[in-house]
């Protein structure tokens, strides 16, 4: 069973870890991720992300059985897209987060 509070920065800003599931349907083929991320106006900016302050976590759940599987070389360019849409919903809430004190 994965741990992400140990890969995850800051415990003691911000402790919570919002968790998601994510199903990709491409073509015939289904993909499920679960995805950890700490997001907090005071975290660290992401060097990876623009406009993002705090870490994230994605990690492939199998499709037969409920577990974290390896990722194989198909998932970076999904798991990028993934990205690409949480990086849209944190611009969209930028107003909130320029006024979080």
């Amino acid at each position: 069973y994965p741990v992400v509070e140990s890969v995850l920065q800051d415990a003691a800003l911000q402790p919570y870890v919002h968790k998601c599931q994510i199903t990709v349907h491409e073509g015939r083929h289904t993909y499920h991720y679960c995805i950890f991320l700490k997001w907090h106006c005071r975290l660290r900016a992401n060097e990876m992300l623009d406009k993002f302050q705090g870490d994230v976590v994605i990690m492939k759940i199998g499709t037969q059985v409920l577990s974290v599987v390896n990722m194989c070389t198909c998932d970076t360019a999904i798991t990028n897209y993934i990205v690409s849409i949480a990086q849209r919903v944190v611009d969209s809430r930028a107003i909130w987060q320029s006024t979080c004190l």
